[in-house]
């Protein structure tokens, strides 16, 4: 609708199928659907049938088109989607009461702590997380010790107070996969430093052995933060979450070498200095 300028704050949003009463849909009914339209998003069947009448016509009625945004195949269709993200970003800011221009007038470092995944394996002790997380924040707070550190579990907080420390965030450290999509919250001239992950199986473009940036597709048009990758480069860079996983993109976590998150680091002050 952004594309063809025809926002409309009474537009009634219709999910085709049932409607999940998960935390996460209850988050996008509170915090997301609000930014767009003032009514609430129905199920398209009982909406329709709640005319009771064999036909239902519409002045408007607009039919989502191509939504995916990670398959090879479909990355083509990020391009000149860039000022779209951006209005979908600025205008959940803007109804959740902050300033989107805002930007932090001192340095603050996050690192995500994803201690909890709905796509974990039963039994496996963690999910594409960072495994020597505490080392990675004692490393950092005794390296720059002027700079304020925090460890955030984002499940344990609401939607809205995560856009609140995000936008208080000039540097983000976290995992891929789905936890580093809160990235477009971040300030105007913001550093993120994402997580990738080591290639066993061709897929998504990248080649066995590769080093591999899982929401790249998507992220590399969030263009008002900076994206640096840490690579990973073989087995000394990763651990599997559960014994007799194979697949290192859906089940291995990363171990971090202080002396490359430096780099990544130093990298994104210096981009920031005035």
């Amino acid at each position: 609708m952004d594309r063809m300028s025809i926002t409309d704050q009474n537009l009634v949003i219709m999910h085709l199928n049932n409607i999940p009463k998960t935390p996460l849909f209850e988050t996008y009914h509170q915090y997301v659907i609000p930014a767009l339209t003032k009514n609430p998003m129905v199920e398209f069947r009982t909406y329709v049938q709640s005319f009771h009448t064999k036909h239902v016509c519409f002045d408007r009625l607009i039919v989502g088109g191509q939504l995916s945004v990670f398959p090879k195949s479909k990355i083509k269709e990020n391009h000149g989607r860039e000022a779209l993200f951006y209005n979908w970003r600025s205008k959940i800011i803007k109804y959740n009461g902050f300033n989107l221009n805002f930007v932090p007038q001192k340095h603050h470092i996050i690192i995500t702590n994803k201690s909890i995944s709905e796509w974990a394996h039963p039994g496996s002790k963690r999910h594409r997380a960072i495994v020597n997380l505490e080392e990675v924040e004692k490393f950092i707070k005794l390296t720059y010790p002027t700079i304020s550190v925090e460890v955030i579990e984002w499940h344990t907080i609401p939607f809205n107070k995560q856009i609140e420390k995000l936008l208080n965030t000039p540097i983000l450290i976290t995992p891929c996969g789905g936890v580093s999509l809160i990235i477009p919250m971040l300030p105007n001239g913001a550093q993120a430093i994402v997580m990738d992950y080591y290639v066993t199986k061709t897929t998504h473009g990248y080649l066995k052995g590769e080093t591999g940036s899982m929401e790249s597709a998507l992220l590399n048009h969030i263009t008002h933060v900076r994206k640096q990758y840490y690579q990973i480069y073989g087995k000394q860079n990763y651990e599997f979450d559960y014994s007799g996983a194979t697949d290192t993109r859906e089940a291995s976590s990363i171990i971090v070498n202080m002396t490359r998150l430096q780099l990544l680091i130093d990298k994104a002050l210096e981009e920031m200095e005035p």
